[in-house]
């Protein structure tokens, strides 16, 4: 009964996952990974000197062409890490019944990701293929770490082992700062923490450290890295200053003074809350999951200190490295009312996941409607081409309004001379709602009554102003 309702509890978390990444619309450089960029970019050898995300940039391309491969892309990394944190918490403390409490309430908070970091990982698919899978090995290398402490039993078959330094090296090819992380925290395990541990983990360990090395050696010979360090990249650099894309001046120009004050202030309290509670607990096991995630949520974003462009997405990692503090630590305070919170908290990821699959439906049919509008609008004779805007730009990646995206415009706009006119989201929708219980011949021609009824808002509003 109990691994029935596990299973259960992530088959529905892959489903609402999966549904984000299936329904979001495809925006930014989204637009050209899913077209000839992303044909072209292995055949060509463009990866060779483009950046080392090898395996992030496959996922992107995949995800960006086969909305399949979305759904199950959206559906199994967010869930793994969800998974990874139950089993984080479950080495620290056995739960009492089921056990998922720290699964529900980190789903809520994944899906409760601040807004402006959300549009950058699930709004927004180069993001997410990068940015969150990433996050995964750092979370599978403490579960290690934990299981395997003080337990000289634990036994390893080749296999196992195998496909765990397959993963040190794949780790490695999704994100720079990542990668980083990646060979600090196995260092740091290897020097400090290899006495506690029995002689089949210390050969998995050597196997990851290796790993990690060869798979951060082979990132970092892209030819990229050489035009960064140089300063001939004309995307990215290392500065070393407070230019306008790097961490120390990013969140002053995206962030009010109030903001940053608060969010300070709050993170703050919380690391020091964190501090103070990890010394007083008993158990060691503990005590070293709170101090590696607290070093890992500040590690994993310094080098952005120099290195620019800075955006919310890097901030990612360290949000589920907190999220995961606040989970485990919650979920075993509160141990004794674990029938309580477990339907509580699922209820709540629910109701969040239920929420969020609607918007990204809603921003999937925007895209859909406006690639068709915009089609059909290339195969008529006007001095305006109308763009039909999204209900808003909160959960979607979008780097400004949708008229003047240079990026969709190349695709699916004809005539760049036209004027380029945004039509409102309940302008357009209004007009799609009158025409929904008519029945047209075929689609073109319902097309010409779709653009009809725009025409006539257009008109409705040159009236009134």
């Amino acid at each position: 009964m109990t691994r029935t309702a596990k299973l259960s509890f992530y088959f529905i978390l892959f489903i609402i996952f999966g549904l984000i990444g299936m329904w979001m619309p495809l925006l930014g450089d989204d637009l050209h990974w899913g077209t000839y960029f992303g044909s072209n970019y292995f055949p060509q050898g463009i990866f060779t000197y483009y950046d080392g995300r090898y395996l992030g940039d496959l996922l992107v391309i995949a995800i960006t062409k086969v909305k399949v491969l979305a759904f199950l892309a959206y559906g199994i990394f967010p869930t793994t890490i969800v998974y990874l944190i139950q089993k984080i918490r479950e080495q620290i403390s056995p739960a009492k019944n089921i056990g998922l409490v720290s699964s529900a309430l980190a789903t809520a908070l994944i899906l409760l990701t601040p807004a402006s970091i959300f549009k950058q990982i699930l709004g927004w698919h180069a993001g997410f293929a990068n940015y969150l899978p990433s996050t995964i090995f750092p979370l599978f290398l403490l579960y290690l770490v934990l299981k395997n402490y003080d337990n000289k039993n634990v036994h390893y078959y080749r296999t196992s082992m195998f496909l765990i330094f397959l993963a040190a090296i794949s780790a490695q090819f999704f994100a720079e700062h990542i990668t980083l992380l990646n060979c600090f925290n196995i260092i740091l395990v290897w020097i400090f923490l290899r006495k506690h541990f029995g002689e089949q983990f210390k050969k998995v360990l050597n196997l990851i450290l290796i790993g990690n090395f060869i798979g951060a050696i082979l990132m970092f010979i892209n030819g990229a890295y050489l035009k960064i360090l140089f300063g001939s990249d004309s995307y990215r650099s290392v500065s070393g200053g407070e230019t306008k894309d790097t961490m120390l001046h990013y969140p002053r120009i995206s962030y009010t003074p109030k903001h940053l004050i608060i969010v300070g202030i709050i993170l703050m309290l919380f690391t020091i809350l964190a501090i103070l509670y990890s010394l007083k607990l008993k158990n060691t096991k503990h005590k070293l999951a709170n101090f590696a995630l607290l070093l890992s949520t500040y590690v994993v974003i310094a080098p952005f200190i120099v290195v620019s462009p800075f955006g919310s997405r890097c901030m990612f990692a360290s949000y589920i490295f907190l999220v995961t503090i606040f989970t485990i630590n919650l979920d075993i305070f509160f141990n004794n009312y674990e029938k309580i919170l477990l339907p509580l908290f699922s209820l709540i990821a629910l109701v969040l996941g239920v929420r969020m699959d609607y918007l990204a439906h809603d921003y999937g049919q925007t895209f859909d409607m406006q690639i068709e509008y915009s089609q059909y609008q290339n195969t008529i004779s006007r001095d305006s081409q109308y763009f039909l805007k999204y209900r808003d730009d909160k959960y979607i990646w979008m780097t400004g309004p949708i008229e003047t995206d240079n990026n969709f415009s190349e695709l699916y706009v004809k005539n760049k001379d036209r004027n380029m006119v945004p039509i409102n989201y309940y302008d357009w929708t209004d007009v799609k709602r009158k025409l929904k219980n008519k029945k047209f011949k075929s689609r073109d021609e319902y097309m010409k009554a779709f653009d009809k009824g725009i025409l006539k808002k257009v008109k409705l509003i040159q009236a009134k102003n």
